[in-house]
């Protein structure tokens, strides 16, 4: 073997040995995570820029990666009780991150150990103020009665500076996933907006009756008042035609008294004598003697 081959070997064994101890003695950190560098177990570092760090060999120093991600948790299906004795069941979503990773590192240690940690501390948080709250305040017909969104509210406030102080996590938002209900609760709550819908259906009928009665009364009145119109202009009318048929008799009769006084006996007699009628009469009473009244002939 020549010299330069015993050389060549050399120079790669080299480069080998120094890309293995760059290997084991840096390490990288990426933009979506933090790391906690511990020496023989105690932490010695927190690095949340990324880029490229230098370390001791493993098991000198050890590199804990945390993904500083926003993540989320189901909390695990549990009955919980309201103020009026109602069980129901409020499985709840939690979106979470790291936001202090060496105490997270000191609390919990690893990643697995988060979802035991906020599913008891959301759901302690959530059955105590279900304690305070009325069924009817998480099933309404009524959008104005529920009271979700508050609710969600005050269990993020309260399990946020928890989670902060004693893991290191900082909650973004809390949620209700759904609510369900016990079979027991399932008729009740049916019940309930049965009863409901009826006080609205009663409500809703007795309007329709008052605004009837309330159209029926105007719609009196103005036919009232059409009628005493209609009335008066009859009468009126009747007033007038009257008038002017005694005007019309008078001129008549001014014009010939005795022509007059026949046909208005003539009217008397059709109106008194009918077809197969007997009368017993005096003829010489008007208007009966025109029946024995010869006619004269015209000349």
């Amino acid at each position: 073997m020549s010299a330069l081959q015993v050389s060549l070997r050399v120079l790669i064994a080299l480069v080998v040995i120094a890309i293995l101890g760059f290997a084991m003695c840096s390490f990288q950190v990426a933009s979506n995570e933090a790391v906690v560098l511990t020496r023989l177990g105690s932490p010695v570092r927190t690095l949340t820029e990324p880029g490229l760090y230098a370390k001791w060999p493993t098991p000198i120093d050890t590199v804990n990666r945390f993904d500083l991600r926003l993540q989320f948790l189901d909390t695990r299906l549990s009955e919980a009780l309201t103020e009026d004795k109602r069980n129901v069941i409020l499985p709840m979503f939690v979106a979470w991150k790291i936001s202090d990773p060496l105490k997270f590192l000191q609390a919990l240690g690893t990643p697995a150990a988060v979802p035991a940690k906020l599913d008891s501390l959301v759901t302690s948080a959530r059955n105590a103020l279900l304690g305070t709250t009325e069924f009817s305040e998480l099933v309404s017909s009524d959008p104005a009665k529920v009271k979700l969104h508050e609710l969600e509210e005050e269990i993020l406030e309260t399990v946020k500076a928890q989670s902060q102080t004693a893991f290191g996590i900082s909650i973004e938002q809390v949620g209700f996933k759904r609510i369900a209900l016990p079979e027991a609760n399932t008729l009740y709550v049916f019940e309930r907006m049965r009863a409901e819908r009826g006080q609205y259906a009663a409500r809703f009928r007795a309007e329709g009756r008052r605004e009837a009665e309330e159209l029926r009364a105007k719609t009196d009145a103005e036919k009232a008042v059409l009628l005493a119109s209609a009335q008066k202009y009859a009468e009126e009318t009747r007033g007038r035609a009257e008038a002017e048929a005694a005007r019309i008799y008078a001129e008549a009769h001014a014009k010939d008294p005795a022509f007059f006084r026949f046909v208005r006996e003539l009217e008397t007699l059709r109106k008194t004598a009918r077809e197969n009628t007997t009368l017993i009469l005096d003829t010489d009473t008007a208007p009966f003697s025109q029946l024995k009244t010869p006619v004269s002939s015209p000349r």
